[in-house]
């Protein structure tokens, strides 16, 4: 016990000393376990902003908990007081906090009144009021609410006196659900109703009056409802922050606890939850996570790199303490202890140091994002696998010390057991790559090759690091054959013989550079990838659609120069968008069909020219020349006169109007004995516009059956007044043949089941559209120049294949674009009408896109849906992984340049203790302080020099891996283009310059003050 308490003192004695180097090793490790600590906290904390952010996207009917009761009470075990404490009893262990009750009385005659009834406990948070005020408690007698839709009395009789006291909208859905539809709320049919007039001809009733009371009891007391049919519901709506990530299990499973304890009671009772989206957004949040961690994975590798490399600065004093120690007669066990203590009080005092600022940091970013504060420190370093982790830096770190303390560092061509794993970890690299085994897909669901690629950057970054330490020897016998001056050749000469400290500092050096570099191309490539997906989804400044809810078309909730004149706006390209089947026997579905001006296509954001061809071949080969419009007689008068021939057939006229609207006129029957003059009045909404055909129809002989398949055999003639039918083609089993005075003889065999008609020769006939497509659709056409079927609301449109493309901005999976008014042209030709615009994409003027989008948020645009280029970039940098991911790669980026300078001043200062003797024998010969600093400064920017080169080389190797990294690490989806591995030149610049300006910096100081002792360099590391 003795022998060992002198051991350990002796050991404290040594590491109480300034120049034992300690304290600059423990340093080292206190700075890499803190940064692990600190990015295991902020993963947890980005995780569960993640999953707030996607409670928060549900839809609001989904967004709570719900306990539901429906039905007609028939006894006292359904009234209200027991079914309310039945319900919050089942729902009070959930973590959503306490319910909110509601009733629901829907449509129907209630004291002599049709009406729909309504009341919520606690009613002002979920309502806007328009006029008047909130109401007060319903009771029986007097029964205050807010009239939310509908006109009409409301119920005044005995036991049910109902008054209104203003009128509000609901602001959400989330508390009613799909109890009320959005048209029940008077904000929503206050939006869309305009448009919808000027969009539909369909005539809605009104409806009934809807009205909310306070208080569920006061309006249950009534009882005139005694017998009426009602919905009870108990809702805990969830919100950001409710549930947070880690209690999204406990919340589900006392959700179904309490599904399961309500049903058991009685059949009318339900309970929903989102269990599915917060299932889903959970794993997408931990899958996301796991790649965050790829970071700590590199702290790790610099903890490890770095207790190296404070190893060899510590080896030499350490083995001279173990000498002196066998010199008094101390055994094999107290060497040992000597090297065991000191190995353990830096590995293990760094890395606790380290993971204790970590821990508070981590409450810094967790109060900072708003999480509670000991709830993310216990799911994350205090949990017990952080824990865990903790512990297994300490143990890592003293090994590593302890191991690399007791190995005599020799310079020398022998082959070594890390030369044979650095090869080995080239040949895994080379085998793992060329095999095709890292599939993106598996990436993206966590599997084995997710782990497999997240190794190969610090397999990569190890090779580099060894072979920087082998190459300093040879290097060093360059440069001391005679290259550079004195104190280059006699610092090349200390390099060729040992490389001590210097050969680990080397490889630290290159390890360390090399994964800065990875971490700056997996930052620069991530928030370029960003900008590139907004820009891909959005292909212009604002695009405005159609909204699929309330299915008002842009056209109809304004016309195009109203968006012109919006302020801002620098130009407005309509789109059509549409869906078509494909190829023969239309075997492909789903194809989106773009028609772009081509303006448009030149101003798109993002358009790469590895995806098949240029940007100005794309717009040349889509680019019509010629005449594109369509053709046919225009209908100023307000009468449409036809003269047709004996027939047994009707006509109508399809006529697309000046706002792009087809009308269809029913002009009227011929007779069968004689030519007849038939007349039809043309709408307000079809004058001026173009006649595109005349469609002809058979009668119906029976109202069903036999004379399906029968075809109408005859022949007619057809002269339209003000215009001329010549060079109309027909089709649908119809032929033409050309008469005198723009008169038509038609020739006719048509049935039911297809569309006969005839029209004007349109300049597609001859020459399709030519289109750009993805390559399916260009190998179902053979390449380019073959014909390509297209199947677009029902009928057959063709198009010839310009050029192939490997995407197309604003679509995905295969996909067609042209020019605008040529697609238009082909469309109509075949499908009147099947073309709108449907969409209309926004040029505006710089920084103006927010404002824009604001407008169009407004009515009469409050009807669509608007999306914004730069809204989606902002959602980006907001989403909490991404950016949390964006953060973290910066941070180990500088973590690891600051690392690299600290390990060089390390290196420098055991290389100023190993290699004393010969600076005093330097000195002895007559070489100056001034001398000593240059040759040390000099070996030091060799190794410095080869450390940057084998780092830059491997960070290049590892900027094309990075790719296929961050294709799936910022979120746990595929992104849309591929990522493009990207390197900020201006931010590579500015982190080489102030690596190479910190490490100068301190060298000087570090030299500066070793010789600036008049004793000489002998002073440096003496023994005290």
């Amino acid at each position: 016990m003795r022998g060992a308490g002198y051991v350990l003192g002796l050991s404290l004695h040594r590491l109480r000393r300034r120049e034992s180097g300690a304290l600059v090793a423990a340093l080292g490790i206190t700075a890499a376990a803190a940064v692990l600590a600190l990015i295991l906290a902020g993963t947890t904390v980005a995780k569960d902003r993640a999953l707030a952010q996607d409670v928060d996207r549900l839809p609001a009917p989904s967004r709570a908990v719900r306990a539901v009761w429906f039905g007609v009470p028939a006894g006292p075990e359904d009234g209200w007081p027991g079914l309310d404490h039945r319900a919050r009893a089942a729902l009070a262990p959930l973590p959503a906090g306490d319910p909110t009750s509601i009733v629901l009385v829907r449509e129907g005659t209630v004291g002599g009144r049709f009406v729909g009834l309504a009341a919520v406990d606690g009613l002002a948070p979920y309502v806007e009021l328009r006029s008047g005020r909130l109401p007060k408690r319903c009771t029986r007698t007097r029964c205050e609410v807010l009239r939310l839709r509908g006109k009409g009395r409301l119920p005044d009789v005995p036991g049910l006196r109902v008054v209104q006291v203003g009128t509000a909208v609901l602001r959400s859905q989330q508390l009613f659900g799909d109890f009320l539809t959005p048209s029940d709320n008077a904000l929503a049919d206050a939006e869309v109703a305009p448009a919808l007039q000027r969009s539909s001809r369909y005539h809605k009733p009104a409806p009934a009056p809807l009205v909310v009371a306070e208080g569920v009891a006061g309006l249950l007391s009534s009882p005139v409802l005694s017998r009426t049919y009602r919905s009870y519901a108990w809702v805990q709506p969830l919100s950001a922050g409710t549930p947070r990530l880690w209690q999204v299990d406990d919340l589900l499973a006392k959700a179904d606890r309490a599904r399961a304890e309500l049903q058991t009671s009685a059949s009318a009772w339900s309970l929903t939850i989102p269990t599915e989206e917060l299932r889903a957004s959970e794993h997408d949040a931990t899958v996301s996570g796991r790649r965050l961690l790829l970071v700590g994975g590199e702290a790790a590798a610099l903890l490890v790199a770095f207790a190296v490399l404070a190893a060899g600065a510590l080896r030499r004093d350490l083995a001279a303490a173990r000498r002196r120690l066998t010199w008094h007669g101390a055994q094999a066990w107290q060497r040992a202890l000597l090297t065991g203590a000191e190995s353990a009080a830096v590995g293990f005092g760094g890395a606790i140091v380290g993971w204790l600022i970590g821990i508070g940091a981590g409450a810094v970013v967790a109060a900072a994002a708003g999480a509670p504060v000991a709830d993310v420190l216990t799911e994350s370093v205090l949990s017990p696998m952080g824990l865990l982790l903790g512990l297994g830096v300490g143990i890592l770190a003293a090994c590593v010390i302890a191991a690399t303390v007791s190995i005599e560092g020799r310079g020398g061509r022998r082959v070594s057991a890390v030369d044979v794993a650095a090869v080995a970890a080239l040949i895994a690299v080379i085998a793992v790559l060329a095999s095709g085994a890292v599939d993106p897909d598996e990436l993206a669901s966590g599997g084995v090759a997710a782990a497999t690629l997240l190794v190969l950057p610090g397999l990569v970054a190890f090779a580099a690091a060894v072979a920087a330490a082998r190459l300093l020897p040879a290097t060093g016998r360059m440069l001391a054959r005679g290259v550079g001056g004195r104190s280059t050749r006699l610092a090349g000469v200390s390099l060729a013989r040992t490389t001590g400290a210097a050969g680990t500092a080397a490889a630290f050096l290159a390890l360390a550079l090399a994964l800065a570099c990875l971490a700056e191309a997996y930052r620069s490539t991530l928030a370029a990838g960003e900008r590139d997906q907004a820009a891909y989804e959005v292909p212009a400044d604002v695009v405005v659609r159609e909204d699929l809810a309330s299915l008002v078309p842009v056209l109809a909730a304004a016309p195009l120069g109203r968006y012109e004149t919006i302020p801002g706006v620098e130009s407005v390209h309509p789109v059509v968008r549409v869906t078509a089947n494909a190829g023969p026997s239309a075997s492909v579905s789903g194809v989106t069909v773009l028609g772009v001006p081509p303006q448009a296509l030149s101003s798109m954001p993002l358009w790469r020219s590895d995806w098949g061809v240029s940007r100005s071949t794309l717009v040349e080969t889509v680019q019509r020349r010629g005449a594109v419009g369509l053709r046919g007689p225009i209908l100023d008068g307000r009468t449409l006169v036809l003269t047709a021939g004996p027939g047994l057939v009707s006509f109508q006229a399809i006529v697309k109007g000046r706002d792009g609207s087809v009308t269809k006129i029913e002009i009227g029957d011929s007779n069968a004995h004689r030519a007849t003059v038939l007349r039809a009045t043309i709408p307000e909404r079809a004058r001026g516009g173009r006649l595109l055909e005349l469609a002809i129809v058979p009668p119906r002989i029976l109202e069903r059956g036999s004379d399906e398949g029968t075809a109408l055999l005859g022949t007619t003639t057809l002269h339209l007044e003000g215009a001329s039918l010549e060079g109309w083609l027909g089709a649908g089993g119809v032929t033409t043949t050309d008469a005198r005075d723009g008169t038509i003889r038609v020739r006719y065999a048509i049935t039911p089941q297809r569309q006969a008609l005839i029209r004007p020769r349109q300049p597609t006939d001859d020459d399709p559209p030519r289109v750009a497509v993805t390559p399916a659709l260009g190998a179902l056409a053979g390449g380019v120049g073959g014909t390509l079927p297209l199947r677009i609301d029902g009928e057959p449109v063709k198009v010839r294949v310009g050029a192939i493309v490997d995407r197309i901005p604003g679509t995905a999976g295969d996909a067609v674009v042209a020019d605008l008014d040529t697609l238009q042209t082909a469309i109509d030709t075949s499908s009147p009408g099947a073309a709108p615009i449907a969409e209309l994409w926004l040029e505006t003027a710089p920084g103006a896109a927010e404002s824009v989008a604001a407008t169009l948020d407004r009515r009469p645009f409050a009807a669509l849906d608007v999306e914004s280029r730069s809204r989606l970039e902002a959602d980006a940098r907001r989403d909490p992984l991404g950016h949390g991911t964006l953060l973290a790669l910066a941070a180990a980026a500088v973590a690891a340049l600051a690392l690299a300078v600290w390990g060089l001043v390390l290196a420098l200062r055991a290389d100023l203790r190993d290699d004393r003797g010969d600076l005093v024998d330097l000195e002895a010969q007559g070489a100056t302080p001034r001398m000593l600093r240059r040759v040390v400064a000099a070996r030091a920017g060799v190794v410095a020099s080869m450390g940057i080169l084998a780092g830059v080389a491997a960070g290049a190797v590892l900027a094309v891996l990075v790719t296929r990294v961050v294709s799936v690490t910022a979120r746990a989806e595929q992104p849309q283009p591929p990522l493009v591995t990207t390197v900020d030149p201006v931010t590579l610049a500015i982190g080489c310059a102030a690596f190479a300006a910190a490490a100068v910096a301190l060298v000087l100081l570090t030299t500066r003050r070793a010789f600036s002792d008049p004793r000489g360099p002998g002073r440096i590391g003496a023994e005290p």
